[in-house]
């Protein structure tokens, strides 16, 4: 399970599933529901590459690499990597 946080967050994640009709009181279309369980899925993989990766000897951290905006209020973070192989020693 992931954890959006909602805007009015109070420093504590939320854990949601994509599949609950509710995020701080408001309905979520099927259609949001459905975006969310994709970002959701993502994430699990995107987590499990970067343990991966991890195992394999590097270090990776994540940047915002920009921010997209929908023009009506939305926007969205994207993010990029920053590869650190291990150092010899």
């Amino acid at each position: 399970m992931s954890e959006l946080i909602s805007e009015s967050h109070t420093g504590n994640c939320i854990p949601v599933t994509a599949g609950e009709p509710l995020l701080d009181g408001v309905q979520l279309s099927a259609s949001l529901r459905e975006a969310l369980q994709s970002v959701e899925d993502s994430i699990e993989e995107l987590n499990a590459a970067l343990r991966h990766a991890m195992e394999a000897g590097a270090t990776v951290e994540l940047r915002r690499r920009g921010r997209v905006h929908s023009g009506d209020g939305c926007w969205a973070d994207q993010m990029a990597p920053l590869v650190l192989p291990k150092t010899q020693q």
